[in-house]
């Protein structure tokens, strides 16, 4: 009996053998083995400031994009499918300054990797831009959809928080470091009118989050900011009608002036289009 067991050990162990020998062939042979393609730093034009823009491929976030690019910035235009931001790409096509990168705020190894693609280019102004509204039904009180309130959260605080501290060496790096924020007025506890309990949540929380951020960075020189865009005609307010409401285009235009001025004497504030004080 234990002869019998000591000859099937001995078979087992042959195959093991044979079995390494074939694999150990085949690597010589030239098997095609599994490989990383390494990420390959950018440095862009170093003789133009550089901004970084998430949500580019519509609204306030397009603007804003086209803005720079005409004052000539390197633009790195981010959002979630280029390959569905024809407006985006036209504006790359006419300005060669601007690079147009896939990017999901919620995705976090995504935002690594592309900090580490960027991890040698200083960005003098970082702006997070992308936001979502969470919808109107999914905030009507008595019918409060829950997973839609993670969902606004995840995008609009924890995306810009994970931007900063993925990129805040790019910016530590460059010449005006600034880190923008578009906020609302709607995340203004002073003045709120009610409704719209998760954007209204998620724009104080972002507020708070960026003026603490504010605090602890200003002895370095780091610049955060907060800019609201004013009411603008977007997929955000679409249905809405009122005398004050403002084109993307003039958004914009109005976003950048803004943020040309904004100092470091300002750091932790929130300033409306108009360059006035926004309510807390």
């Amino acid at each position: 009996m234990q002869t019998r067991i000591n000859r099937v050990a001995a078979i087992n162990w042959a195959q093991r053998n044979a079995v390494a020998a074939l694999l150990c062939a085949l690597t010589i042979a030239g098997c095609e083995q599994p490989t990383q393609t390494p990420v390959m730093p950018v440095t862009l034009d170093p003789e133009r400031p550089t901004v970084l823009i998430t949500g580019s491929s519509r609204g306030i976030g397009l603007e804003i994009t086209r803005q720079y690019a005409m004052k000539g910035w390197n633009v790195i235009a981010t959002c979630r499918t280029p390959s569905n931001a024809a407006d985006l790409q036209a504006i790359a096509d006419e300005f060669p300054n601007v690079t147009i990168e896939r990017l999901d705020v919620t995705d976090f190894d995504r935002i690594d990797a592309l900090a580490e693609k960027y991890r040698n280019q200083p960005i003098d102004v970082l702006l997070n831009n992308a936001g979502i509204s969470g919808g109107r039904e999914s905030q009507q009180f008595g019918n409060l959809q829950y997973e839609v309130y993670n969902q606004v959260m995840a995008v609009n605080v924890l995306g810009p928080l994970k931007m900063v501290e993925a990129f805040m060496p790019n910016v530590e790096a460059s010449d005006q470091k600034k880190i923008i924020n578009i906020s609302s007025g709607q995340g203004s506890i002073s003045s709120t009118f009610g409704g719209q309990y998760f954007y209204r949540a998620s724009k104080a929380a972002l507020n708070m989050v960026m003026r603490s951020l504010a605090v602890e960075n200003k002895k370095a020189g780091i610049t955060i900011g907060l800019v609201s865009p004013g009411f603008v005609r977007t997929d955000f307010t679409k249905g809405l009608d009122f005398p004050m409401m403002i084109t993307p285009q003039e958004s914009g235009a109005a976003v950048v002036a803004v943020i040309d001025n904004y100092g470091i004497e300002q750091t932790g504030t929130h300033v409306r289009h108009t360059g006035e004080p926004q309510k807390w």
